[in-house]
């Protein structure tokens, strides 16, 4: 519903609609409503919802998550510490062997020689 007001144009829809729009359920949409997440226009009882600045309001999420997603470092591993290949299945005791290698921790159970 267009409305026309100091050569202004806004474009108000439901909570409903705007709850589509989110993709979150009417009422989490009204709760977005009355904690002022969403612009909305009230009018006596009437909740509506300004279309172009909730799309605009995605617009700048969305942005502010893509460019905090963009240009995060793997950590490097600062130990330098390099995992030995394995070339295939190794035995329970190679295994063992292998882990305990990698955690520098001896094994509770004595191995017979």
């Amino acid at each position: 519903m267009p409305l026309i007001g100091q050569g202004l144009a806004m474009s108000l829809i439901s909570v409903e609609a705007a709850a589509g729009i989110l993709g979150v359920s009417r009422r989490t949409a009204y709760r977005y409503a009355d904690e002022k997440l969403i612009p909305v226009v009230r009018f006596k009882k009437t909740i509506r919802v300004h279309k172009e600045k909730l799309e605009q309001m995605l617009e700048d999420e969305a942005a502010a998550s893509m460019r905090d997603a963009v240009g995060v470092p793997e950590e490097v591993c600062r130990t330098r510490e390099t995992t030995p290949p394995t070339g295939g299945s190794l035995s329970n005791q190679q295994q063992e062997s292998l882990l305990d290698a990698l955690l520098e921790l001896p094994t509770t159970r004595r191995r017979k020689h």
